[in-house]
């Protein structure tokens, strides 16, 4: 990258010293071989239009330097401040706050005569082994004597229901748009 950026400064001063040794001169507008008298031509043979009258004016205008300017904005924000407030009469009043307190006591209660009370107790049952018996399947089932099955069969009912049906008209399109 270094490399590249030395290169690219080299060639620019040698295409600009090569620049500045050149002789080349400029052709202006009345330079065209048309007949026509060239610029230069022009000064010579003719005076100028001032008379010798040169008037210089030298316009002076004031260019205004910015400098910072404080703003003071008034915003209000508002404070808590605990502030003493007087009363006309002074009367002590007692406020009263309900709060409800649970406190867990145990109490012994006197149970006159016995209750019966129900404990379920696990009765123990006998398991058998099981037994897998093979049993061929599907297995055939003799019907000693056979019977009639019917099938339902749809049942169609026609009936008249109106049916609205919109034809769309086909509008043909131009080509641009």
């Amino acid at each position: 990258m270094k490399a590249f950026i030395v290169f690219s400064v080299v060639l620019a001063l040698a295409s600009a010293g090569a620049v500045e040794n050149s002789n080349k001169e400029k052709r202006g507008l009345w330079e065209v071989e048309s007949g026509h008298d060239s610029y230069e031509a022009y000064g010579q043979h003719h005076q100028p239009l001032n008379y010798g009258y040169t008037k210089k004016e030298i316009i002076t205008k004031k260019v205004p330097v910015p400098y910072p300017v404080e703003v003071e904005k008034h915003v209000p924000v508002p404070v808590k401040v605990p502030y003493p407030v007087k009363v006309e009469k002074e009367v002590p009043f007692v406020v009263e706050k309900k709060v409800p307190v649970y406190i867990e006591k145990k109490v012994p209660v006197h149970v006159d005569r016995p209750y019966p009370v129900e404990v379920k107790v696990p009765v123990e049952v006998p398991v058998y082994k099981k037994e897998y018996v093979e049993v061929p399947k599907p297995y055939a089932v003799h019907v000693e004597k056979p019977y009639p099955v019917y099938v339902k069969q749809p049942v169609y009912v026609e009936k008249q229901v109106p049916v609205t049906v919109h034809i769309k008209e086909h509008h043909k399109k131009p080509y641009w748009g």
